[in-house]
């Protein structure tokens, strides 16, 4: 089972900003805490620089730099749901 909140990761995909309408990139950057370097997106307006949306990418050991849970496998995981009938 997984336990990271879906909503906590984003795709790190150029997305169309509400404000002004122009072309979001993400900016990209790490931080480290608790053993752990996570990997952040944060999206801005180019325009009006208001903040549209920012969540993880990816979390690390810090001491091996292996790949502890990255977006897509937090979001396949939070799709993959069984129906009972």
């Amino acid at each position: 089972m997984n336990t990271y909140n879906p909503n906590d990761f984003v795709n790190p995909q150029q997305v169309r900003s509400p404000y002004s309408g122009e072309t979001a990139r993400p900016i990209i950057s790490n931080y480290s805490e608790g053993g752990k370097t996570y990997e952040q997106a944060v999206f801005t307006d180019p325009v009006t620089g208001q903040m549209i949306k920012k969540g993880l990418l990816s979390i690390k050991a810090t001491d091996t730099g292996e790949t502890l849970v990255d977006w897509q496998t937090v979001h396949s995981g939070a799709s993959n749901t069984t129906q009972s009938r």
